[in-house]
């Protein structure tokens, strides 16, 4: 006899969906630290978007927002490890990534949102 899974059981647990992300941000973080720091703010702002649109639960994808934002700061726009804050800059980077992770709520919401009849 086959097994069903009922509908609203998520696919695969919030924390393995943490992890993979975690992985993916952490090779993105490699291949764009020698990029100039626009370049790796945008990649990052949208790996951001991505978590926080695909990873179900608000709590792990808030944790891999963050975890992005600190491996931005410390590898893409600082220098190799070294976590600095950079006046003005900190602040718009950090703005940009809390924009980029409500949108990616936002993108959740729209894309898993019933239909209206």
């Amino acid at each position: 006899m086959a097994t069903t899974r009922h509908p609203s059981t998520p696919r695969v647990t919030p924390g393995l969906e943490l992890g993979i992300g975690s992985v993916a941000v952490v090779v993105l973080a490699i291949m764009l630290a020698s990029a100039p720091p626009p370049l790796g703010l945008a990649g990052m702002t949208i790996a951001t978007i991505v978590g926080a649109a695909l990873i179900t639960n608000w709590r792990y994808s808030l944790g891999l927002a963050v975890i992005t934002y600190f491996l931005f700061v410390g590898f893409v726009a600082g220098d190799m490890g070294v976590l600095s804050w950079r006046g003005h800059d900190a602040l718009w980077q950090f703005v940009a990534f809390g924009l980029a992770y409500i949108a990616g709520l936002v993108m959740r919401w729209l894309l898993h949102s019933p239909p209206s009849d």
